[in-house]
């Protein structure tokens, strides 16, 4: 069940107006990567998480992909390349999906090589998450799809709510990190299905706290209000 450890009624927001604010945020910082694109401007492509074992980076990954067949060609602007946040993208927004049969293969210092056959998906963006093992090892390597929960955080004041920290933590024991920008927006990828606890926390405002939120779609929305006033009578107490 959902619990949020905040009672102010005073930080509730219109819904219809936070919805605007949220639509006019995605248009001006220009998200194009939607997994619900039109057909004449759609992205499609993955974005690959590789990581070990235990969850970590594993750095200089290098990824190749190929055709299946002579006829199986990859355009220029869809080769892999390594994007800001460590993800690698594998990714076009021509508006029409490459056609073909191809494989990925995966290589890196002490891990298994790893191969896959695929294709691009009809105008959707994936998010993966890759698990290498390490060389010599007869586990299989996970290829797993990732959620991106995303959204915008905003004070009483309808104002975006710059540097929020929101911290994702499963019962495992990992814990995920992401922060909100200028516009009051953050996003984060993270596993399908498993139940967390968000906990959001910044200067000045009162902690906001999710219990057991579970996953269940590609691109969830949860937007966060948080209380500046809430915090200052916090602090004349």
């Amino acid at each position: 069940m959902l619990s949020v450890r905040w009672q102010q009624h005073e930080c509730v927001l219109s819904s219809r107006k936070l919805k605007l604010i949220f639509t006019l945020i995605v248009l001006v910082l220009g998200f194009t990567l939607t997994a619900e694109a039109q057909d004449e401007d759609c992205a499609y492509g993955y974005k690959i998480y590789v990581r070990d074992e235990a969850g970590k980076p594993v750095e200089n990954a290098k990824l190749e992909v190929s055709g299946v067949t002579a006829k199986d060609k990859l355009p220029d602007e869809v080769k892999p390349f390594l994007g800001n946040d460590g993800a690698y993208i594998v990714a076009g927004e021509t508006g029409t999906t490459v056609e073909g049969n191809f494989l990925l293969r995966v290589s890196a210092k002490g891990f298994e090589t790893y191969e896959r056959k695929f294709s691009f998906p009809e105008c959707e963006y994936q998010t993966i998450e890759l698990r290498l093992h390490a060389e010599g090892s007869t586990n299989k390597a996970t290829f797993e799809r990732l959620s991106n929960l995303h959204g915008m955080v905003y004070d009483e004041e309808m104002k975006p709510f710059k540097g929020a920290k929101v911290e994702i933590s499963y019962a495992g024991g990992q814990v995920l990190h992401a922060s909100s920008n200028a516009y009051g927006f953050y996003e984060i990828d993270l596993p399908q299905g498993a139940a967390t606890t968000i906990r959001v926390t910044g200067d000045g405002i009162a902690d906001v706290v999710f219990e057991n939120y579970k996953l269940d779609e590609d691109r969830p929305t949860l937007n966060i209000p948080v209380c500046r006033k809430c915090k200052q009578k916090e602090s004349k107490n």
